[in-house]
């Protein structure tokens, strides 16, 4: 079974692993596990690490360098392009990459006098490297928008004018604007800004675990009446406050699609196994016990299938939702 995972940070332990001299590292670390994972597609995020949030802007600059390197001597990732020349299938064995960007805490630093100009720059370095996915906050709040966990709050919640500004920018580029880590202020005001379908790629039901992190059923259902799609997260700290299991992940997958339908639901495991050693400046460490890492998605597959999803169901949350997603979305800028 093909396997499409709306989120990984993945390229968080190649920068690490690239800046103390190792090469190779998607094949070499990465490769095999997706393989044994079945993962075909997957977006990856450049991410600025807690312990980088006082120098955003540098640590961006050096994911984007070290982690273009690795892809450059993989032979096994595909990056896809913004322009949508590997939107048909990819040889087997390879897996298609989409790059994406998780919190702007970094294009906040990058504002000068000429916010506007800013914000048309920071577009064009983005589509210069096929980067075309973005999350407009982490776990802060930023110039442009409010997310969950933020340690401070200044100013009012929510999208600002100038995040409504980029926002806009992103549906004429054609990107795909994920809602994950937006707190509900936020989550809102993209809901009443856009017209293009938007994707909650790493997110759980609030009615399963009560986790800020998590959808509201009234969040769930506007993804869906919209067309977008709603990734599963296996972080445990999402999936259950005491303890999270495979089998409650799945609670999570019936609560969802009783409410969006099957056809708006997807993975988005955000596995963080490999991200144990490094400094990252914050606990990221409740793993979900049978789903610790990409190797375990065949097992929840066959648990989903004793849970009474049929093939057909198991397709379409697996990999044909997303890829039917994607591909709608580079027919739409095609014709813009």
């Amino acid at each position: 079974m093909k396997i499409f995972d709306l989120h990984s940070d993945l390229f968080t332990d190649i920068a690490f692993r690239r800046a103390r001299g190792e090469t190779n590292v998607f094949d070499r670390i990465h490769y095999p596990a997706l393989e044994k994972g079945g993962v075909s597609s997957i977006i990856c995020v450049f991410w600025t690490e807690p312990i980088f949030s006082e120098q955003p802007l540098e640590r961006f600059y050096d994911l984007i360098k070290y982690v273009e390197a690795d892809l450059l001597e993989s032979k096994y990732a595909v990056v896809q392009p913004l322009e949508g020349i590997h939107e048909e299938s990819i040889s087997d064995g390879k897996v298609k990459v989409y790059l994406g960007i998780e919190g702007l805490s970094s294009l906040d630093q990058w504002i000068t006098e000429s916010e506007n100009e800013a914000i048309d720059t920071a577009f064009d370095f983005m589509k210069e490297r096929d980067i075309q996915h973005i999350i407009m906050a982490w776990n802060e709040q930023n110039a442009f928008a409010s997310g969950t966990g933020a340690p401070s709050i200044k100013g009012d919640l929510g999208v600002s004018s100038l995040g409504l500004d980029l926002l806009a920018q992103s549906e004429k580029s054609g990107f795909i604007i994920d809602v994950s880590h937006l707190d509900e202020p936020s989550f809102w005001d993209v809901i009443h800004n856009t017209t293009a379908p938007i994707i909650a790629s790493h997110s759980n039901a609030r009615a399963i675990c009560d986790h800020e992190r998590n959808l509201t059923d009234d969040q769930i259902r506007v993804i869906s009446e919209q067309n977008g799609l709603i990734g599963l997260n296996a972080y445990g700290e999402f999936v259950d406050e005491r303890h999270p299991t495979v089998d409650r992940f799945i609670d999570h997958i019936d609560h969802i699609v009783s409410i969006a339908g099957i056809h708006h639901v997807a993975f988005g495991f955000d596995f963080l196994d490999y991200l144990s050693d490094h400094p990252l400046g914050g606990g990221m460490d409740v793993l979900t016990e049978g789903l610790e890492d990409v190797t375990k998605v065949p097992a929840l597959l066959e648990k989903m299938k004793h849970r009474g999803y049929s093939e057909g169901d198991i397709e379409a949350i697996s990999y044909k939702n997303a890829e039917r997603f994607m591909t709608n979305l580079i027919s739409e800028r095609r014709r813009t």
